[in-house]
């Protein structure tokens, strides 16, 4: 039955729309992005992961009412959409452009032709023409309200905060933690209605630590169906909850060996004796950006007294890593995946989601996970008063 349902509406919209054509061959798609009221000089841009997990990027112009890309996915994926405008510059991947901006949104890159209908910005778009788009829709049609609330959000804590309102801050924060609540019960409804599909095994690797939150996360993903469970997806997720079983606070951090921007090799164990925050970021992750700014105060604070840190990019372009680098005035090691390692370290660290850090102590144990801000200043204050 299920077949059958995600069968029928592909091929009608084919019939009426494109014309169906010759068959796809496997992993091969048709994104074709229908607008109205465009600059016909505006470009779309696709994000996307190739085999090695490496992101790419595609683009397409705008020709006779629609953006038209082709091309092969290794597996089916999660994959971000934007639109530029054409006096405008060409983006870099920001996985939060979908929440704050009106000119992107997601798609899931699989087999087949897959059809966006929307007006002059892409915000509020349709996904048609395949399964998984089709289930897409309907989780991005669970959580609208709550994209809808940030607009109004956002203005009202830029204006409190330029005002330095503290009531209407105070009033701001206990709203937002309402409305990430019922975001979440939405999310978890979806989950439990969608058990056979991989959009629901996508929220789940995007929205828990799989290290903090194993209690959580194991008993999600063994819910999910077995197709799901044993896609390439489902099997690579698997492998990162096996591979990061002893990554708990208490436990020694995995040691590791990867390259800095010189193409030096660096072992974490070289930094036995000092307390370690390794951190995991990329230059397109708009919130590690904004972090690193509090860890660079962290780090100007706290570096005579045994504490340090080590930048591990997941950047996927060398160049776009370094200028991040300098831009933010990074003075600590700077590692990667870029160069000749023999592990992904964040996949050794079970990272799903950025930005991560651990406090490592001076034994190479891991002591705290995730701590930002005001949390990190404590637990040095804590470490250096003793």
């Amino acid at each position: 039955m299920i077949v059958l349902r995600y069968l029928k509406l592909p091929i009608v919209l084919c019939m009426l729309m494109w014309g169906c054509g010759q068959a796809l061959r496997e992993g091969e798609f048709t994104l074709t992005v229908m607008m109205t009221d465009v600059d016909p000089a505006s470009k779309l841009f696709l994000f996307y992961k190739d085999a090695r997990d490496s992101v790419q990027v595609d683009s397409a112009v705008f020709a006779d009412g629609r953006f038209v890309m082709k091309g092969v996915t290794p597996y089916p994926q999660r994959v971000q959409v934007r639109l530029v405008l054409g006096n405008q510059n060409e983006p870099t991947f920001f996985e939060d452009a979908v929440y704050n901006t009106d000119d992107a949104i997601f798609v899931f890159l699989e087999e087949g032709r897959i059809q966006v209908l929307a007006d002059r910005v892409l915000r509020g778009a349709k996904l048609l023409g395949t399964p998984l788009n089709e289930d897409l829709q309907v989780y991005t049609d669970s959580v609208r309200f709550y994209r809808d609330w940030l607009d109004g959000y956002r203005e009202r804590f830029g204006k409190a905060y330029r005002n330095r309102d503290k009531a209407v801050l105070d009033t701001l924060s206990r709203e937002n933690a309402l409305m990430q609540r019922r975001k979440l019960e939405a999310e978890q409804r979806y989950f439990d209605s969608h058990l056979g599909s991989l959009v629901s095994l996508d929220w789940l690797s995007r929205t828990f630590n799989v290290v903090r939150e194993k209690s959580k996360v194991i008993p999600l993903f063994e819910r999910l169906d077995e197709q799901v469970k044993n896609s390439l997806s489902g099997k690579k997720f698997k492998a990162l909850l096996e591979a990061t079983a002893s990554v708990e606070v208490g436990n020694p951090a995995p040691d590791f060996t990867a390259e800095n921007a010189t193409g030096k090799k660096v072992s974490l164990s070289a930094y036995r004796g000092k307390y370690v925050l390794l951190d995991f970021w990329a230059s397109w992750c708009g919130p590690c950006r904004k972090e690193n700014v509090n860890v660079l105060k962290v780090y100007d604070r706290f570096k005579e007294n045994g504490f340090t840190v080590i930048g591990y990019s997941l950047d996927d372009f060398k160049n776009m890593w370094l200028n991040a680098v300098e831009k933010d005035a990074l003075p600590w090691e700077q590692l990667s995946g870029l160069g000749d390692t023999e592990i992904d370290v964040s996949k050794l660290y079970g990272v799903s989601a950025i930005p991560s850090n651990f406090l490592i102590d001076p034994v190479g144990k891991i002591i705290a996970i995730d701590l930002r801000g005001e949390e990190l200043v404590k637990k040095l204050e804590q470490l250096f008063s003793n």
